[in-house]
């Protein structure tokens, strides 16, 4: 078997070869730039694959090799044509033997289980009504609005008026407006939140928070753990496309992953789990997407903000993003580093069966359905969740 550094190795020089060989043979133009253009093709798709466990890119080594072989088995039909010079077939045909060889001979690694569908839940499990603007609500004092792929959860009651309410994450880049509108619809104009509460810093629950709390004057609570990620000090470890999924998780190498930075406005939640200002409201550790993760728990009617514990939405696939295709999920596989965590996280919110249960991604559910599901998520979870043999799988270091 063909070591895969070797076939990295063999990748360049495949490059320098179709770029520059007919070049130096003299061949003329109608034929050199056909091959320079593959040569360029297999430059590009060697860039963006992941060679190693610790590497990042958007094509896996099993696609690499399919695209090596398609190439070989079109060098060597290029080889049958009689209309090349012999020279020029014999090359051809050379290169196509040699691209289909390397592809059949290289070492596949260690195998990835990647994340797919989980566990599906009929429509009547949707818990929500439209509310003002275009948020919805989930159960009273708690409305959430969709902001693309990510949503944010306001909790109050309506018409509660300024520094009555809490804002719960920042959805992404460039939202503030909708985020404000949406604020104003519920509490009234110009009312600004009295706090805001970050279940984790990702780039999706954080986009406008810098904006939103400096316009609002507004203080920002999160988990100590998640403030390097919020003050400016630390980046979070690059998205795994090697989870699979769907398009969302290819991208990953590209989300953003450098911190949010609040500075003095940003406050740890208090150790004893309670949510100044949000009497009946308390947090729950759940890391693994994140390391400083909070859920947030009403015990009075038993209502759930998991934040991206677990998701009700497969938010590894873009279709079924762009769609809500209802399921119950766990933590966006190509933003979670540490799945021992995640497990732990998933089975602490099942044990509180919740009636309600808003996510960060997806529509809100609750029920016996959702216990249900909730319920085998926890006990399955390795099973159901875990993509076994991805990058933070294998490696924890990486984290």
């Amino acid at each position: 078997m063909i070591p895969v550094r070797l076939h990295a190795a063999l990748d360049a020089l495949s490059v320098a070869g179709l770029v520059l060989g007919p070049r130096a043979a003299g061949w003329p133009r109608n034929l050199s730039g056909p091959l320079a253009a593959a040569g360029a093709f297999v430059a590009a798709y060697s860039l963006a694959t992941r060679y190693g466990e610790g590497s990042s890119g958007v094509l896996s080594l099993g696609e690499h090799r399919a695209l090596d072989a398609m190439q070989g088995a079109g060098f060597c039909a290029a080889a049958l044509n009689r209309r090349l010079p012999l020279e020029a077939r014999v090359a051809m045909g050379g290169y196509g033997a040699f691209s289909l060889l390397a592809a059949a001979l290289t070492d596949p690694g260690p195998e990835v289980r990647q994340v797919g569908r989980q566990l599906p839940l009929p429509q009547g499990a949707v818990r929500r009504r439209p509310g003002p603007g275009r948020t919805w609500q989930v159960a009273p004092g708690v409305h959430y609005l969709r902001l693309g792929i990510v949503n944010v959860a306001f909790l109050g009651e309506v018409g509660a008026g300024d520094r009555g309410w809490t804002l719960v994450d920042a959805g992404l880049p460039g939202s503030a407006g909708a985020i404000r509108r949406a604020a104003e619809a519920l509490f009234g104009p110009g009312a600004r939140p009295a706090r805001i509460l970050l279940t984790h810093g990702h780039f999706d629950h954080v986009g406008a928070l810098e904006t939103l709390a400096e316009v609002w004057d507004a203080p920002v609570l999160a988990h100590a753990a998640e403030r390097p990620h919020l003050d400016g000090s630390r980046d979070y470890p690059p998205g795994d496309p090697s989870v699979g999924g769907g398009l969302m998780a290819r991208a990953a190498p590209f989300y953003p992953t450098g911190p949010a930075d609040v500075g003095a406005r940003l406050s740890d939640l208090p150790a004893d789990g309670t949510v100044p200002g949000l009497s009946g409201w308390r947090w729950i550790a759940t890391p693994g997407h994140a390391p400083g993760h909070v859920s947030l728990w009403r015990a009075a009617d038993r209502v759930l903000l998991a934040g991206d514990a677990v998701v009700t939405v497969r938010q590894e696939e873009a279709y079924a993003v762009a769609r809500q295709r209802l399921e119950l999920h766990g933590p966006p596989a190509y933003f979670t580093p540490d799945w021992e965590e995640a497990r732990a996280s998933a089975r602490r919110l099942a044990a509180l069966a919740p009636e309600v249960l808003l996510s960060g991604h997806g529509v809100p559910l609750g029920g016996p359905a959702l216990r249900a599901g909730l319920g085998r998520l926890a006990r399955e979870f390795d099973r159901i969740a875990r993509p076994r043999g991805s990058r933070y799988d294998l490696h924890p270091d990486l984290r």
